[in-house]
């Protein structure tokens, strides 16, 4: 009903060419002719009631004025003056920003969307913002992201419209000091402000907060993964010499897993699907590879090793190719059934896998069948919160005893 209403009035406002509107404030203002009111008592119940609305979600009082943009290209602007002494600032919304957007598909989300990011400047001024202009608009943008997510039901359309709304916004003006985002980062940090409003369990304050984080990242809608310090890096901010570190750290850990070890295993691996928690998004089937050494017992094997699936996540925004790595550590327990033939060996057993951000348990359960000395084809299947995969692949014994025992019969 909204969107049917505004659209009938600002035809409405339209045809009229702006030249009744009577509560004319004597100031120009931005580029604007400031006023009261649009002329239009119903256009202005719609506004109001909106405004009403964003002021109690953004936690800020404004004062609401609507301007005649002198250079006829619309516009819309937060100034932090105000006349009352509880007033934290001012949002002016222009006539001709109101006539592009109710020209476009989706116009009343269009318009929603834009006031939010003003409503979203008075919240960075009521509590002390500091960051520079480009920032301070992205920041806007994520918060007008996050009001859209967590007042409306918008469809795939709505989304889309919205996003393009804030990309059209953006610019490759680098040395303009008022430089506002290039297109990418303007529609991802909306993008990316809706998204987080679907999280669940957060608030406005929370997402003022996140928002700072991500657009402070410089990483538009996330889509390079942050990278983490490693422990040589860990040993060189100590002031270890690198190459010391890399040496013996290097020798002592790796050389070590390998003399305990027996088996060396590689399995081409297929994913039915990821579950991203940090970003909150569903990856459909992937493939890829897990490799890592295994210590041989008596009926049972540890297993620890990577496992590697490059997964493909696409929306009607962009695509999204994406690689997730993870440390794998398996204990596997041989079961003997009395209909599977005796030159097949079954096992099952527990998985732990440890990802950048992400930590999860698997039960897993196979079979080995022996090909020729050393060689064993390995199939499983392997169920966990992180992990639903096939993998089929070859166990190839390095090892069959120590080196030191081997001295010993010497």
């Amino acid at each position: 009903m909204k969107l049917l209403a505004f659209l009938f009035v600002i035809s409405n406002f339209i045809a009229l060419n702006f030249s009744f509107c009577q509560c004319f404030l004597a100031t120009i203002s931005n580029g604007m002719e400031i006023r009261t009111s649009t002329g239009n008592t119903e256009l202005d119940k719609i506004l109001h009631n909106q405004e009403v609305d964003l002021e109690t979600f953004f936690g800020v009082n404004i004062n609401l004025f609507f301007g005649i943009e002198q250079s006829r290209s619309g516009n819309a602007f937060f100034s932090p003056f105000c006349s009352s002494l509880y007033c934290n600032g001012q949002v002016v919304l222009g006539t001709y920003l109101m006539t592009e957007l109710s020209r476009k598909s989706d116009s009343y989300t269009r318009l929603v969307a834009v006031f939010a990011h003003e409503f979203a400047h008075a919240m960075q001024h009521k509590y002390g913002w500091s960051g520079n202009s480009k920032w301070r608009e992205l920041h806007a943008d994520y918060l007008a992201g996050y009001y859209l997510g967590k007042n409306s039901s918008l469809n795939q359309s709505e989304v889309i419209s919205t996003f393009n709304e804030f990309s059209s916004h953006g610019s490759f003006d680098f040395n303009n000091p008022d430089f506002h985002g290039t297109p990418e980062e303007r529609g991802c940090a909306f993008l990316e402000g809706f998204k987080y409003a679907r999280l669940g369990n957060t608030n406005v304050y929370n997402a003022y907060n996140s928002g700072k984080n991500y657009i402070t990242a410089n990483n538009p809608c996330n889509k390079y993964q942050p990278q983490r310090a490693t422990p040589l890096d860990l040993l060189y901010l100590a002031g270890a010499a690198p190459e010391a570190a890399i040496l013996i750290g290097g020798i002592a850990i790796i050389g070590s897993v390998i003399l305990y070890s027996n088996d060396i295993y590689i399995r081409p691996t297929l994913s039915f699907g990821y579950y991203d928690k940090k970003n909150q998004i569903k990856y459909k089937n992937g493939f890829g590879w897990s490799y890592g050494l295994r210590k041989q017992f008596n009926r049972s094997a540890l297993e620890y090793g990577i496992n590697r699936i490059n997964y493909k996540y696409e929306n009607p925004l962009y695509t999204n190719n994406q690689q997730f790595t993870y440390f794998n550590l398996n204990y596997l327990h041989n079961i003997n059934f009395n209909f599977v033939p005796s030159r097949i060996q079954s096992y099952a057993g527990l998985g732990m896998n440890i990802g950048r951000n992400s930590f999860g348990l698997s039960g897993v359960f196979g079979a080995y069948l022996p090909l020729i000395d050393r060689f064993n084809l390995d199939f499983r299947y392997e169920l966990g919160n992180l992990t639903n995969q096939i993998h089929i692949g070859i166990i190839f014994k390095y090892q069959k005893e120590y080196l030191w025992n081997k001295r010993k019969q010497r």
